[in-house]
């Protein structure tokens, strides 16, 4: 196996995500990292990977629907975790748009990864391919998105954009992973940890820039109508 196909590397693109989050949450509390937080998600990891080495989270034949209900399942788990613990809530809705599009950069990493792994043939060329190009797209146009915000350039439209492709993108892949090409990268393969740390996060990162979008134009609109 080669080492860019391996879990070691896998685990290492995990770790640089977590510590880039870290970073990213750190410039509105004064550039300190967030420990509690870094500690839960390297726990996290660590958990992942017992999990996936040990084949103990899934059963090998596990069919494609009830793979994507699992997963369905851990993101709405990673979702009532983040807004349902008071201190990472107050965090994360505290977060400015800057910071939440800032987040998804880290995922043109992923997805030079996945470019990597269709052309030694550790996924299905066409999935890789695709699946590593809208996962750089996603990234740069989070990005762009963030920078926006800073010069205030059309900034919104941009967001908005960003969010729905990225979300689009997350979607797609879960469901093709999971329906059409779960036994070429098996269970327990070294996608899953893509598929079970940074994507739920990456998704709800999304959906709180959206919530904010949505209550800044609620805002505008009703400041416009007195």
């Amino acid at each position: 196996m080669s080492f860019l196909a391996s879990p070691w590397f896998m685990i290492g693109l995990d770790v640089l995500m977590i510590t880039y989050t870290l970073w990213v949450l750190s410039l509105s509390n004064k550039n300190k990292f967030h420990l509690g937080i870094g500690a839960g998600l390297l726990a996290w990891l660590v958990a992942l990977y017992f999990g996936l080495s040990a084949h103990a989270l899934f059963n090998e034949n596990i069919s494609g629907p009830m793979f994507l209900s699992v997963i369905v399942a851990a993101v709405a788990g990673v979702g009532a975790l983040l807004l349902g613990v008071p201190a990472i809530r107050k965090i994360l809705l505290g977060l400015t748009q800057q910071q939440l599009l800032l987040l998804q950069g880290i995922r043109v990493f992923f997805g030079a990864t996945f470019l990597m792994h269709a052309s030694i043939g550790a996924m299905p060329l066409a999935f890789g391919i695709i699946d590593g190009w809208s996962h750089i797209t996603a990234g740069f146009l989070g990005l762009v998105a963030a920078f926006c915000f800073s010069i205030n350039a059309d900034a919104v439209r941009r967001a908005w954009f960003a969010n729905l492709w990225g979300l689009t993108d997350i979607l797609v892949v879960a469901s093709t992973l999971s329906l059409l090409i779960l036994r070429d990268l098996t269970p327990h393969g070294v996608m899953m940890y893509a598929v079970f740390l940074p994507a739920p996060l990456w998704l709800w990162f999304h959906l709180i820039s959206i919530y904010k979008l949505v209550s800044a134009d609620s805002k505008v609109t009703t400041s416009a109508s007195r």
